[in-house]
């Protein structure tokens, strides 16, 4: 029985805790890769700034503890150190890289070659995806949604006439294994006017079924006129789990290309493909962590650290300013030139990004705040 007895305090903290493991993978990547191409780091922290309590291994490889800013001198260290710390701030963490951004620096980031700068700035996304590959594949091996449950049937619509019925699993379409309703809605809109043979589930039986979708409806009605809901899957072996985890996510990443065209074409609303910030995300941890108690399931959560893992990874690697992307993006440009930007260039660059990126938050901010995506 899932009871984790929590008010608002305790979603809040329960976000603060998913956040923070998210975000201490992804500087892991970063500094695991790091260590690999023998660039320094200089701090590994858990937690944003000030420092709480730091730990360092002397000249001796004893280890030292040490408060705040009292950091041993270098009779004590004997030469560059790693510092791990725990911040006041317990959201997150970081590293620091000696010389990010100044060449000069041997032994840091920016004197590195290329193909290690890039490998260590993209192993923070990569990270957060086989961390989201690990809790999708125990999501689909304890018990998932995933199947397409044809929730209801509108009376008249072609899917009535063609013998579908409420409570149908759908497996297949034109031959299409299907697990999400996105991929029959691709399948209906690709076929409109034209016979889609389906293979249901119904009281544990196969049935075949073929639906014509209309090229009109009714505006409450799609063109076959069913509601779709999630039917789960409880049965799934360790393999067959790691190979739905691993579609799972390529399933992301396909619906994140796609957004821009099914905008477009009014197949999902624009309020539905709203970006959300820290307060949104609390939201749907609020959400997920309910429904985990009142289902007595586990999935909700697991889906939700899951996907906000992908999420993370993909954020990161966009070409933008201050961004991992942005800053692999510059290293790609000095490759094809030949010649490295100016570092005082580049890091007003990424400055002015963060700034904008800052502003960006804000607002998304307000947004969560006063047009919540989900009731409170």
């Amino acid at each position: 029985m899932i009871d984790f007895n929590l008010g608002g305090i305790g979603n809040i903290l329960i976000f603060v805790a998913v956040l923070s493991i998210l975000v201490f993978v992804h500087e892991l990547g970063h500094f695991l890769a790091a260590r690999l191409f023998k660039i320094h780091v200089e701090e590994f922290g858990l937690g944003f700034p000030p420092r709480a309590v730091g730990f360092v291994r002397d000249r001796d490889g004893k280890w030292r503890t040490f408060f705040g800013q009292a950091v041993p001198g270098p009779d004590v260290l004997g030469g560059p150190r790693t510092i791990y710390s725990l911040n006041w701030l317990p959201i997150g963490g970081f590293i620091r890289p000696a010389g990010e951004d100044n060449p000069q620096v041997t032994g840091g980031l920016a004197s590195a070659s290329k193909i290690a700068r890039i490998s260590v700035l993209a192993a923070g996304a990569l990270f957060n995806l086989v961390f989201a590959f690990l809790v999708f594949t125990i999501g689909f091996r304890l018990g998932w949604p995933d199947r397409v449950l044809v929730d209801s049937v509108g009376a008249g619509a072609p899917a009535e006439t063609s013998g579908l019925a409420a409570g149908d699993i759908l497996f297949t379409a034109n031959g299409a294994d299907i697990h999400y309703p996105q991929q029959l809605t691709d399948i209906v809109y690709s076929h409109l006017g034209q016979p889609i043979d389906l293979l249901v589930e119904r009281a544990g039986e196969p049935i075949a079924v073929t639906v014509t979708p209309r090229t009109t409806w009714p505006s409450n009605e799609g063109p076959m006129g069913i509601a779709m809901g999630r039917a789960m899957v409880t049965d799934y072996t360790w393999p067959e789990a790691l190979s739905r985890a691993g579609r799972e996510i390529v399933f992301q990443f396909e619906e994140l290309i796609h957004l821009p065209g099914r905008l477009m074409r009014n197949e999902i609303p624009l309020a539905a493909a709203r970006p959300i910030g820290f307060v949104g995300m609390n939201d749907l941890t609020r959400v997920a962590v309910e429904t985990a108690q009142e289902i007595n399931a586990w999935y909700p959560v697991l889906q939700l650290v899951g996907l906000i893992s992908v999420a993370l990874a993909t954020t990161n690697l966009l070409p933008l300013p201050a961004l991992d992307g942005g800053r692999i993006m510059f290293v790609l440009i000095e490759a094809v030139r030949g010649r490295r930007i100016d570092p005082a260039r580049e890091g007003f660059v990424h400055m002015i990004g963060m700034a904008m990126l800052l502003m960006l938050m804000a607002v998304i901010t307000y947004q969560d705040i006063v047009n919540p995506i989900l009731p409170r």
